[in-house]
């Protein structure tokens, strides 16, 4: 008796723990049906532009299915322009492209890797002008899985305010924010030496959670603090980054999780509101809750590109003002060539 007791006993826990993970399944697959309803005649997903069917592609990955061929071709075809007005830009397509497969290499025809190299600045670390874009610089360096230059992570770190959270643009004026900071999670997560940084972000997020267990973007906001799609789901992958179970005892508001907020934020349709106040479907925050409730990181596939490692970063240059950059190094050899030739042409005259 006792042995069949411990048996039904088992067979209730273990169907417990997998409801829960079948409801987020069921969830991902509702979230996606609905996203794939959004995807317009030239391959685009609906949204502000390119950047959001970068987000779609990354969140069809994340939930297990091939992205549409086509919406992969049309971001490739916003390589030589959307790809090359910021580094945050070139970063989400570099996350795009190899979440789908694709070579960031000669992506549309551009080497979106060298992209990226241009707009690192090796006087200050920074990749683009703002920390938000840096942070996405350095994610879509480990989706290629080479090695930022060790600066680019110091920089990062420095940037970090007193609070434990950093602000979109690095001013302490500006006041840190969820969604900033869950990208610098994100970006330092497996960096020993980030480890007190990661700590401070951690009690910084902890601080910033609702009792509904869901985020807004900063409690300090002068538009509320209610809670929001985008910013749960961003928290939830820096939770997950983290090494921690958003569902786990750390993160409970009594019985409020990060991911209980998240699945209640979708509408009948499949998609996700943005606030409960804002009821509307909306595709961002259905293309960023997807990758969080499918429990997923970003980036949300990693692949090995070695010759990416040299481009990142590239040595000293001049300059940049159209077309590619010049190295300084041929240059400088050239000049010290000449230097060369009339140093022999001095001791020839001085022989005579």
């Amino acid at each position: 008796m006792r042995r069949v007791l411990a048996l039904f006993l088992a067979t209730v826990l273990s169907v417990a723990a997998w409801l829960p993970v079948a409801a987020q399944g069921t969830a991902v697959e509702s979230a996606l049906k609905w996203v794939a309803g959004q995807q317009q005649a030239d391959g685009s997903f609906a949204g502000f532009g390119p950047g959001d069917t970068a987000d779609a592609i990354v969140a069809f990955v994340a939930g297990g299915q091939q992205p549409p061929a086509n919406a992969v071709s049309y971001l490739a075809g916003q390589s030589a322009t959307y790809g090359m007005s910021t580094a945050g830009a070139t970063a989400k397509l570099i996350l795009a492209a190899v979440a789908a497969q694709s070579d960031p290499l000669n992506f549309g025809g551009s080497n979106l890797a060298q992209q990226l190299g241009f707009a690192y600045n090796p006087a200050t670390g920074l990749y683009g002008s703002d920390v938000y874009g840096h942070a996405l610089a350095l994610l879509a360096i480990k989706a290629m899985g080479v090695q930022p230059p060790a600066a680019a992570i110091d920089r990062l770190i420095a940037l970090q305010l007193r609070d434990g959270g950093w602000s979109f643009d690095g001013a302490a004026a500006t006041g840190s924010d969820t969604n900033t900071t869950a990208l610098a999670v994100m970006a330092l997560a497996g960096r020993a030496r980030a480890a007190d940084a990661l700590n401070a972000a951690r009690a910084y997020l902890r601080g910033q959670q609702n009792p509904d267990g869901g985020f807004p973007y900063s409690q300090a906001s002068p538009f509320g603090n209610a809670s929001d799609a985008n910013s749960t789901a961003a928290v939830t992958m820096a939770i997950i980054a983290l090494g921690e179970d958003p569902s786990g005892a750390a993160w409970k508001q009594g019985d409020a999780t990060p991911l209980s907020a998240l699945a209640a934020f979708q509408n009948s349709s499949g998609a996700f509101r943005y606030q409960n106040a804002m009821p509307d479907d909306n595709a961002l925050a259905t293309y960023q809750a997807i990758p969080a409730l499918a429990g997923k990181t970003l980036p949300v596939v990693t692949a090995s590109i070695p010759a990416a490692q040299s481009l990142i970063a590239p040595a000293t240059t001049l300059p940049r003002t159209a077309g590619a950059a010049q190295p300084l190094l041929p240059l400088l050899a050239l000049a010290g060539l000449l230097a060369l030739a009339a140093g022999v042409a001095v001791r020839r005259a001085q022989a005579g």
